[in-house]
C-alpha cells in the first residue's frame, strides 16, 4: 500500500526544491520542466510581456502563487502577470491578473484541468493554456474553458497575443 508524506505548509515555504514544486492539500506535486520548446514558448510569452510592462504590470516566470489560503495550495505558473500597484512578496497571495501554463508533453489533462480550476477558484481572472507541441491555445476564465481557434489571446492589461506568430518562431528554432 502506498504512503503519502504531508509536508506541513511552513515547510514548503522555507524549502527550495530544484525543480520547484507545487503543495497540494500537503503534498508536493512535481511540475513537468526541462523541454526546449516548453522552455523557449516560455521565454518567447516573458519576451513579448516585457515592453508592454511600463507602469500597468509585472510579469513573473515560475512565480509561487497561493491559489488558496485553507486548504493551503501554491501553483507555480509557467508565467504570471500581476497588475501594479503590487508590494513585491516572497510569494504571490494576492491573485495575479493573467497566469499561462503551458502544456508539457508529460501533463496529463486531468492534471491540467485541476490546476487550471485552482487558478480560477483563487481569483485568477484569466488563465491561459498553449500547447507548443500540438499548436493549439486554450483560454480560461468564470465562463469556463475554450479553444482560441485563432490562437489569439488578449487581457485589457497585457493587450493582445499572438501564439501562432510564438509557435511560427519554435517551428524554425526546429530546423
Amino acid at each position: 500500500m502506498a504512503t503519502t508524506t504531508i509536508v506541513p505548509v511552513e515547510e514548503y515555504l522555507r524549502t527550495s526544491y530544484d525543480p520547484d514544486m507545487e503543495y497540494v492539500d500537503g503534498q508536493l506535486v512535481e511540475r513537468h520542466v526541462g523541454e526546449w520548446r516548453h522552455s523557449r514558448l516560455q521565454h518567447l510569452i516573458s519576451v513579448a510581456f516585457s515592453p508592454r510592462e511600463r507602469e500597468r504590470f509585472l510579469t513573473f516566470t515560475e512565480q509561487r502563487v497561493q491559489v488558496s489560503p485553507r486548504p493551503p495550495r501554491y501553483r507555480i505558473p509557467d508565467v504570471c502577470v500581476v497588475e501594479l500597484p503590487y508590494a513585491p512578496e516572497p510569494v504571490l497571495t494576492r491573485p495575479p491578473h493573467l497566469v499561462v501554463e503551458i502544456v508539457s508533453p508529460d501533463d496529463s489533462v486531468p492534471a491540467m484541468l485541476e490546476k487550471v480550476a485552482d487558478h480560477l477558484k483563487g481569483g485568477i481572472p484569466h488563465v491561459w493554456i498553449p500547447d507548443p507541441y500540438k499548436r493549439t491555445l486554450q483560454e480560461a476564465d468564470r465562463e469556463g474553458l475554450r479553444p482560441c481557434p485563432n490562437l489569439v489571446a488578449e487581457t485589457y492589461l497585457v493587450g493582445r497575443v499572438d501564439f501562432a506568430e510564438m509557435y511560427g518562431k519554435l517551428d524554425r528554432l526546429a530546423r
